[in-house]
């Protein structure tokens, strides 16, 4: 590893690039799996969220797309465990046996709200190093990403808080 203690323009956007690299992997990966964490909600609602986060990412990547060719650059797969272990975690949740569609519901919600984290936090890292970079277009994008992502993040919270008054109120009936 190298110890520079200041970074030049090479630097920064290899740094960025680098950071960009997850996000890629990370929408590539999410495209190819969000509807098929959606067909195992139970939840209506849940569903239509997955797939308005599966369509925002794929608008996601349009721009990410656009930002590498502003900068020169070609995606590398670099970058894209974390994301890949969380999906397939919150996948394999609706697999097993002996949880009820509540639990399987709330861990798909939990799961979905870390990935809209992670991503708004790599987006906040991306923007961060483009202030020193000073590509206007690349930061308008970011910010659009960031929006969408936040956004989502809010819908499943929205979601998650229906769906928990909604089975509280369920049960209450039942009692």
């Amino acid at each position: 590893m190298r110890s520079d203690p200041n970074l030049n323009n090479t630097d920064l956007k290899q740094l960025f690039i680098h950071q960009l690299n997850r996000i890629n992997c990370t929408k590539g990966y999410l495209i190819r799996n969000l509807p098929a964490l959606a067909d195992i909600a139970s939840s209506k609602n849940m569903r239509l969220a997955i797939l308005e986060a599966h369509d925002d990412v794929q608008k996601q990547q349009v721009r990410v797309d656009d930002i590498y060719k502003l900068l020169g650059s070609k995606a590398s797969d670099e970058g894209c465990e974390v994301v890949r272990a969380v999906i397939e975690e919150a996948y394999h949740f609706g697999n097993h046996t002996g949880k009820t569609k509540i639990m399987n519901d709330l861990d798909i919600i939990l799961y979905m709200r870390l990935i809209e984290n992670i991503e708004l936090t790599s987006f906040r890292m991306l923007k961060l190093i483009n202030q020193f970079i000073g590509h206007d277009k690349v930061t308008q994008m970011l910010i659009e990403c960031c929006d969408e992502n936040m956004d989502n993040d809010r819908l499943f919270s929205l979601i998650s808080e229906e769906y928990l008054t909604q089975k509280t109120q369920d049960k209450v009936l039942l009692s």
